[in-house]
């Protein structure tokens, strides 16, 4: 069960029925139930036959449709769980829920949820209203007459998602920000609603949503990022993926990519890498990687859902975990004593772990520890071959330049990604070394001791200074002497 007891919000998806019966049951993967509440300060209900047209015609409109379909979406409604009452008071929203239950006034499978409005244009309002849709049961409407759309309308078939959060400031920050286009949720929490809607079945959205509410909600947020980067840096569509500051433009990005592109179509089906063995006619087919295909086409519901949630497995093995029986144990030392060192800086260790995933993506764990070091010479090249620091677009322009996460992906052997990984080159600069005859304590120079520090026989950085070409010969020397000697 998750606990509203801290100002992060809950973000969940249920029916219209189980909010309306939140007085009565606690709401779905939550410990929370209590009396949906209008708080008295909030704007009057004014809702009309327009408005309550739409709502109608849409439903026809999905009520229509013969394919297996997932629920009616209504939208995100914010609550403010006032503890110490145990009411819900309703921050956005308003207008559809009292609409919903006007409905129910004419309907024969009712709810009773009592709730209160104060304001006399709310009251005008809703007798109004009462009038149009007690017609519109009767079927004088014209554009009704033809069918009980009120008693069509089921609210088990009508999903919601839900803020909820236990700060009545927090909870209308929400709401202002959703209304002036701001940030509201994070773009892990948008696709993640939009592809719990989209499956049909309620057991499979109960267990896909504990399922994305056992990660960390930040980690996924970076891991989700980390899958859009490599899907933009595709050199057949290049996409540039905005650069760090900009926080609107990776949420839309992050949105774009796994809402708008994700395809409608119910389907669910993944793509692997895999070979064929021909052994004297006998052909025998093997997934080279257990882990799908990055860059595939995606559609809305499980095919998603679950391409993300193994990639956030990948990454916790990779990056998270301190063993794994796949994952060879000097892979771990390598990333804990270099990697995760404060000399190579964030872009680069961002850049390696985009590609450490995409080659698991390809191969699988094998040879991961050889790749990793081959990686790694090629991806911090740029700290020692940039005069000062490594700037977020230098990552970019590397990758792009270099074709960097199309030449993982694309390769067929192992061997044919090493050798391309040994054979880039890229020239030392020595800015940033040696000052009057003593060498300097830069980022540069502490990224060589560090070097050095783990693999052994790397001279200092003075030396370098004068011998610029020596340090990715004895760079290359080292990496091959720690894969052999299997230490």
């Amino acid at each position: 069960m998750l606990e509203n007891t801290k100002l992060t919000p809950i973000v969940t998806s249920c029916t219209l029925a189980d909010l309306l019966d939140s007085s009565a049951r606690e709401l779905p993967e939550t410990n929370i139930k209590g009396q949906l509440t209008i708080p008295e300060y909030q704007r009057p209900y004014v809702w009309g036959e327009k408005q309550i047209n739409s709502l109608l015609d849409d439903w026809l409109e999905y009520d229509a449709l013969e394919a297996e379909k997932p629920l009616y979406y209504l939208g995100s409604i914010i609550l403010h769980h006032d503890i110490q009452s145990g009411q819900l008071n309703i921050i956005d929203g308003q207008q559809r829920i009292t609409t919903a239950l006007l409905l129910q006034k004419f309907k024969q499978d009712k709810i009773v949820t009592n709730i209160t409005h104060h304001n006399s244009i709310s009251i005008d309002n809703i007798k109004k209203n009462l009038s149009y849709l007690k017609a519109v049961s009767t079927r004088l409407i014209f554009d009704y007459s033809e069918e009980d759309v009120i008693q069509s309308i089921s609210f088990n078939r009508i999903n919601v998602t839900l803020v909820i959060t236990t700060s009545e400031d927090l909870a209308y920050t929400f709401f202002e920000t959703q209304n002036t286009g701001g940030v509201r949720l994070s773009g892990s929490d948008i696709l993640k609603a939009h592809h719990l809607r989209a499956i049909p079945s309620p057991k499979i959205v109960n267990y896909q949503a504990r399922k994305w509410e056992s990660s960390d909600n930040t980690k996924v947020e970076y891991i989700i990022q980390q899958l859009t980067k490599i899907r933009f840096w595709d050199n057949r569509h290049w996409q540039r993926f905005p650069f760090y500051r900009n926080l609107k433009g990776i949420k839309q990005s992050i949105t774009d990519e796994f809402t708008l592109k994700t395809k409608a179509d119910g389907k669910d089906i993944s793509y692997h890498y895999s070979a064929v063995v021909n052994d004297n006619g006998r052909l025998a087919q093997m997934h080279e990687s257990t882990y799908k295909m990055l860059k595939q086409p995606l559609s809305d519901g499980n095919n998603t859902l679950d391409y993300i949630n193994d990639y956030i497995e990948l990454y916790n093995i990779l990056f998270q975990s301190e063993s794994h029986h796949l994952v060879d144990d000097r892979f771990y030392s390598f990333r804990e004593n270099l990697i995760n060192g404060a000399n190579g800086t964030i872009f680069l260790k961002e850049l390696f772990e985009v590609s450490v995933m995409s080659y698991v993506s390809r191969f699988g764990f094998h040879l991961l520890y050889e790749a990793s070091l081959w990686l790694f010479r090629a991806i911090y090249s740029l700290r020692v071959s940039n005069a000062r620091n490594v700037r977020e677009d230098s990552v970019f322009k590397f990758v792009y330049d270099n074709q960097f996460i199309d030449n993982i992906l694309e390769v067929f052997t192992t061997e044919e990604l090493f050798l391309y990984l040994k054979k880039m080159r890229y020239k030392f600069d020595t800015a940033y070394i040696v000052k009057n005859d003593v060498e300097m304590n830069t980022a540069k120079t502490r990224f060589i001791r560090d070097v050095k520090k783990y693999f052994g026989n790397i001279e200092n950085p003075k030396h370098y200074h004068a011998s610029n070409k020596e340090y990715d010969i004895h760079l290359k020397s080292v990496i091959s002497n720690k894969i052999n000697s299997n230490e």
